[in-house]
């Protein structure tokens, strides 16, 4: 029995003593990982903001006989710990070794760092700890600040992005187009935005949209507030006016020259391109006028003056301005009341005297009638012979010719008018005339003569037709054309030239 304890001893004894010697060989033929540079590790996307991913690495080198593998640990106090990818490195070979981190939070970080290997010897430094000074997150914003949209070029849009002081960052920047409840993508791309503002510009096309919207997007990296802005837009509007404005002279006389003054106007948010003014007459399609426009600017107007080198006849005359352009046409009418030529008498009658006259004469006839009761047998007699006598005057005219002694021209007055005249202009002589008595006429005549012709007078002064107004154009009263007759010659005769009648032109209503 002792001697088989003895032996026990002893085998146990041999095996302590050669496990040395066992380690030495295992550690020979195994990778041995030590450091290549200067020791430590690199840290990679300093300064660092809080979400910002840092890049831990360290170049280790293999000075074993056989191959092994690597790996970077990373933890920090009350945190989980990172591993990075596993590294085989090659006996003789040096690869970096590499792990990545997100900062969690702002303010002071101790990171623990280390060196890991299953099948090889790792020295002793590759392990530390490195404080990190860890900033709040980048603000980012966005700002849009203009948009344009025409038909030639389509919709523009001009933004800025704004990036706090720190690093540089990568985004992504979209621009999408709402039209109703639609998102619309219209662009989208990548950037890298250094710490201000950076512009940019976009072509969009023609889409059928109401709003633009600009978002920017943190590409692995946060920030502290979401970076967008929106706009609305509008499809062009093409739309404009024309106006005739006035015309010199207002009331031109057929085969004047006339100038007429017209103002386009561009109502709508797009440029208007050049074109032509045409000025037509609607009675005959004939186109008097015709001038060329250039471009006109959006909410912008212009006046342009035409000269029409022959007024068309008619009263009134109708008259259309159109405006047209590649966009767009406009049209106006007006009408014009023409300025037509009257015959007016600028004698002035004497009513007075008519009137003390035609007193006078039946004061005569009545004191005649009183003288001539006695020979009523006589009167009698003769009354045949005197009624034929007194209804050839009634049919005679009203009036006579007298003869102007300066400029001869015949003039007509009425046949009892006794008093001054006037010759019509460029005479205008003044002259006296005399009460005219025929030997036809008999003082004998009887009470139903005279009231007789004195109804007739009265007949023919109802049958006169008369126009009034109270400014120079007046309607014919026959059949309503429009004439020209200055209030400063009323009261007085007017002919119309379109169907002939002559009527008296009064001021009044």
């Amino acid at each position: 029995m002792d001697i088989m304890a003895r032996g026990r001893v002893l085998s146990i004894l041999i095996v302590i003593l050669l496990m040395p010697v066992f380690s030495l060989t295992i550690s020979a033929s195994s990778g041995s990982m030590i450091s290549a540079g200067s020791g430590g590790v690199a840290i990679v996307g300093l300064p660092a903001h809080e979400g910002d991913n840092l890049i831990f690495s360290s170049l280790i080198h293999n000075e074993g006989e056989d191959s092994g593998s690597v790996r970077l640990s990373l933890s920090i106090p009350d945190g989980e710990s990172i591993v990075g990818d596993e590294v085989f490195i090659e006996p003789g070979s040096s690869r970096e070794v590499q792990a990545i981190f997100t900062l969690p939070f702002s303010g002071q970080i101790n990171v623990t760092w280390e060196i890991i290997s299953s099948n090889s010897i790792v020295s002793e430094n590759l392990s530390g700890i490195s404080s990190i000074s860890v900033d709040e997150p980048q603000n980012l914003d966005v700002e849009i600040i203009d948009s344009s949209w025409t038909l030639a070029d389509g919709l523009d849009l001009s933004f800025r992005s704004i990036l706090e002081e720190g690093r540089e960052r990568q985004v992504s920047i979209e621009v999408s187009g709402i039209s109703g409840s639609d998102n619309v993508l219209l662009q989208r791309f990548d950037a890298i935005l250094s710490p201000g503002m950076r512009h940019f510009t976009l072509s969009l096309g023609s889409p059928e949209i109401s709003s633009l919207l600009v978002t920017i997007t943190p590409f692995e990296w946060i920030s502290d507030s979401v970076a967008s802005d929106q706009i609305d837009v509008s499809m062009p509007i093409i739309s404009g006016s024309i106006e005739i404005l006035s015309l010199s002279p207002e009331a031109p006389t057929s085969g004047d020259s006339v100038s007429v003054e017209v103002q386009i106007t561009n109502t709508g948010t797009d440029p208007i391109g050049a074109g032509r003014i045409r000025l037509i007459s609607l009675s005959t399609g004939i186109v008097l006028e015709e001038k060329s426009t250039s471009s006109i600017p959006n909410f912008s107007e212009s006046i342009e003056t035409l000269m029409i080198q022959s007024w068309p006849e008619g009263n009134p005359v109708d008259l259309r301005a159109e405006w047209i352009s590649n966009e767009m046409v406009s049209e106006f009418e007006i009408s014009v009341i023409s300025n037509i030529i009257v015959t007016t008498s600028d004698t002035e009658i004497p009513w007075i005297t008519l009137i003390v006259g035609a007193v006078s004469g039946i004061l005569v006839a009545i004191a005649l009638r009183s003288a001539n009761k006695g020979r009523k047998s006589s009167v009698g007699r003769n009354l045949k012979k005197n009624i034929a006598p007194v209804k050839k005057n009634v049919e005679e005219p009203e009036k006579r010719e007298v003869n102007c002694p300066e400029c001869n021209r015949a003039l007509l007055v009425p046949y009892s008018y006794s008093g001054r005249a006037r010759c019509a202009p460029p005479c205008s002589t003044e002259f006296s005339v005399s009460m005219e008595v025929t030997e036809d006429e008999n003082p004998m005549e009887e009470d139903n003569d005279l009231e007789e012709i004195e109804d007739e007078q009265i007949e023919s002064e109802e049958d006169t037709l008369i126009a009034r107004s109270n400014d120079d154009l007046l309607d014919c009263p026959s059949c309503n054309q429009v004439l020209k007759v200055p209030l400063s010659k009323r009261p007085a005769t007017a002919r119309c030239p379109a169907c002939k009648i002559e009527f008296k032109a009064l001021e009044g209503v």
